[in-house]
């Protein structure tokens, strides 16, 4: 009986130990299902203000150990390059289609916040909406926001390491065009006093690592319908949980995503676990 008890206890330290872990990092292992070597999945913020940036040293440390690091999109290549300035071009319709309320409304909410419209005939939708969301953010000087991919990028090279990625930017330009309408447009400036606190609650849930937090953020804050965030993430995420294994066989990966994509019922910890294999908390 006290046998019994123990193992009971146990299992509750260990249940629990896991349950926080799993709660409290962005940094994967994986293992089993027949690898030979060990993979990596991180979860990484996109754009963070200097003052909130750290890139950790349990991070930087796996970059010599793997033999390929992987992207959502390799921004490097030659190919993607060409893409860039295509990505950036306005969109000269995106507007039409709008009544005349509504493009009032549209400017009025820009003007106030000490922009212009006049912005989306210089640069894409999909960019003006980064540009949105960085002012959100709150950032003492914009002009040194960090970007987390470009940093480890820059580690990689200088280990000789081999850069990959999960899809193409073309993909993404036309998923984000396919996606993003002047009506979403319009719901984003809707809840734009709102984004500094979304913004501040999705930094700190990063900073602390805290994935329940950051999945609560995500899809209870977020302007996009479920449909589009079904775009967005899930069929995004299944459509990399087809490539991953093929690449972690032939080598040791760390992949590096955004990491809205590893939390949720469809997110990459629970697509990854079941295909069989382990996924154990770097902390």
């Amino acid at each position: 009986m006290k046998k019994i008890c123990l193992m009971a206890i146990i299992a509750f330290i260990v249940a629990t130990f896991t349950v926080h872990a799993q709660d409290n990092t962005v940094l994967w292992k994986i293992s089993g299902n027949g690898l030979k070597k060990d993979s990596y999945l991180l979860g990484t913020m996109h754009i963070m203000c200097e003052d909130d940036y750290i890139l950790k040293d349990k991070v930087k440390n796996l970059i010599p150990l793997v033999d390929v690091v992987t992207f959502e999109v390799n921004l490097a290549s030659e190919e993607n390059k060409a893409l860039i300035p295509e990505m950036m071009k306005p969109d000269t319709s995106f507007l039409k289609g709008l009544s005349q309320g509504e493009l009032s409304k549209i400017d009025s909410i820009l003007i106030s916040q000490g922009l212009s419209v006049k912005m989306l005939e210089m640069m894409s939708p999909a960019v003006f909406v980064s540009v949105l969301s960085l002012k959100s953010m709150n950032c003492s000087d914009p002009r040194n926001v960090k970007t987390m991919e470009a940093d480890i990028q820059t580690l990689a090279a200088s280990a000789n390491k081999k850069i990959d990625d999960l899809e193409t930017l073309k993909f993404q330009i036309d998923m984000l065009n396919s996606m993003f309408k002047a009506s979403d447009l319009l719901k984003y400036l809707e809840k734009i006093d709102e984004m500094p606190a979304v913004s501040n609650k999705m930094v700190t849930a990063y900073k602390a690592e805290n994935l329940k937090d950051l999945e609560t953020v995500i899809y209870d804050s977020s302007y996009m319908s479920k449909e589009e965030q079904a775009d967005f993430l899930t069929k995004r995420n299944n459509n990399w949980i087809n490539k991953m294994p093929a690449k972690m066989t032939q080598s040791s990966h760390l992949f590096a995503v955004g990491a809205g994509h590893l939390v949720g019922n469809e997110g990459l910890l629970k697509l990854l676990t079941a295909k069989g294999y382990k996924l154990t908390p770097i902390l």
